[in-house]
């Protein structure tokens, strides 16, 4: 047990020392006048010295302190002082509406180390406020008003109009900008003409029909204009899969065009029969072949045989062939 009350009593004497050892910041508060009257301006100050080494964050003071209003103020600092000490002082007005002996309540301050932190306060500070009329008259005597005091003033807080005039001043810069860029580049961003649509809005495939008919009834291979025949019914069937398709295909050569259908989803049957007949188009274009009239007529039905099984399901199975 003795043993016990030992070690216990040499611990708490090294905390005590070590207590003692650890500097703390020194606080004071001030205020003059330390008299005045209900609503007199009285000038605080609060002074902190800091041990060496030591942040201080200056904590806000007010809006209240006791029966003491806070009208304004800052913090000034930090002052380096002899020895490594930093000061900071704020200064500020303080108004009391209450009549009497009154106190400041101690101020506390923050100090702290790199590992932890030290609390420091006032001492508590009274004040003599007195009343602005003479002591209680006589019966019958009229009181002695005193002269009106000038209202307090309060710092204004002008955050919300400069942010109001940032935001202005943005936008400003953002219509310049746009007047510059149209100024500019107007005659580069004016609309372009929309391209003629073949189809005029009607369905790829009542298109082709009324197409291949009007190339039926032109009697092409019977005039010897083979050659324009082919060219046109592989136009005519080029243009009728871009629009069905969504696939531009016009400009394409036929070794292209069925890598271009199958990414757009052409049945693989449909994309062999195009092939052959694109392929037999060429070589009377190209190779100035002359097919027979057995030849240019299944042409035809191939043209018609492509485009009943790629036309959309929905569409009516009417026949608008017009084959001669």
């Amino acid at each position: 047990m003795r043993r016990t009350l030992v070690t216990t009593a040499l611990v708490l004497l090294c905390a005590a020392s070590l207590a003692a050892a650890s500097p703390t910041p020194v606080v004071e508060f001030t205020i003059d006048p330390a008299e005045g009257t209900v609503g007199d301006q009285l000038l605080g100050s609060i002074r902190v010295v800091l041990p060496p080494e030591m942040t201080f964050d200056p904590p806000r003071v007010g809006p209240q302190l006791g029966k003491f209003f806070v009208l304004n103020g800052s913090w000034v600092g930090p002052e380096n002082l002899d020895g490594g000490s930093a000061l900071w002082v704020w200064s500020g007005l303080l108004s009391a509406y209450e009549t009497g002996e009154l106190t400041l309540p101690p101020f506390e301050v923050v100090g702290r180390w790199e590992n932890g932190a030290v609390t420091a306060e006032s001492e508590p500070l009274p004040v003599t406020i007195a009343s602005i009329l003479d002591d209680e008259p006589a019966s019958g005597e009229t009181p002695e008003i005193a002269d009106l005091k000038a209202p307090a003033s309060i710092r204004p807080d002008y955050s919300t109009l400069y942010t109001a005039l940032a935001i202005l001043a943005l936008l400003l810069v953002a219509a310049a900008v746009m007047w510059w860029l149209q100024r500019r580049y107007a005659s580069r961003l004016s609309a372009v003409a929309m391209p003629d649509d073949p189809f005029h809005r009607t369905p790829p495939h009542v298109w082709v029909y009324a197409e291949l008919k009007n190339l039926v009834e032109r009697h092409l291979p019977e005039q010897g204009q083979i050659d324009l025949f082919y060219s046109e019914l592989s136009r005519i069937l080029k243009q009728y899969l871009s629009g069905r398709y969504r696939v531009d295909l016009l400009e394409q050569t036929t070794s292209v065009v069925p890598d271009l259908l199958r990414q757009s989803g052409t049945p693989e049957p449909m994309i062999a029969a195009i092939s052959e007949l694109l392929g037999a188009c060429d070589l009377v274009k190209f190779a100035r072949q002359r097919p027979e009239p057995s030849e240019w007529r299944g042409a035809l039905e191939r043209a018609y045989h492509v485009v009943d099984n790629t036309k959309p399901a929905e569409a009516p199975a009417e026949d608008e062939r017009g084959v001669a």
